[in-house]
């Protein structure tokens, strides 16, 4: 069944701007791992930052294939580095990481190795009931297609 993409899109903004904590799994090498890590987003797209010699660093810079989850949500995406967090270009995140993350903006925000990272959802996946009806709705960022579909029911 095809859903409207602005209403959905929307829907996951809200949702995405009440949260504070997402984890976020990497992998290379056959080695996958996860971790919760403190996120703002700026629509859909998901920042948060890492220090370069962390493990989630290394992995991406050979596969910036990740994902995300929080509540009923896993986003699938692209991570992009952004350079420091301290960089001018940087502002809008520094800023809004500040509010939302004040403890980790003092802890971490200032060290050398500290780098931005952006997450560019490819796929945003949320599992939904409807009555006794389960169903998952399918947000295709790229194609601006909204999608929902119902789990088949054993007869």
């Amino acid at each position: 069944m095809i859903l409207d993409f602005d209403t959905l899109k929307e829907e996951i903004i809200d949702l995405l701007d009440k949260k504070r904590i997402m984890v976020l799994a990497t992998s290379a090498n056959d080695r996958v791992s996860a971790r919760a890590m403190s996120c703002i987003n700026k629509g859909l797209d998901i920042f948060f930052q890492t220090d370069k010699n962390f493990l989630k660093f290394k992995q991406l810079e050979k596969n910036p294939n990740v994902a995300l989850c929080v509540d009923n949500v896993q986003i699938e995406g692209i991570a992009v580095q952004k350079g420091h967090i301290l960089n001018d270009e940087n502002k809008y995140f520094l800023d809004l990481y500040k509010e939302k993350h004040y403890g980790s903006y003092k802890a971490y925000s200032h060290l050398e190795d500290n780098i931005l990272i952006k997450v560019e959802p490819r796929l945003i996946t949320l599992w939904k009931y409807e009555g006794n009806k389960s169903l998952r709705e399918f947000l295709y960022v790229e194609d601006n297609k909204a999608v929902r579909e119902y789990y088949k029911i054993i007869k």
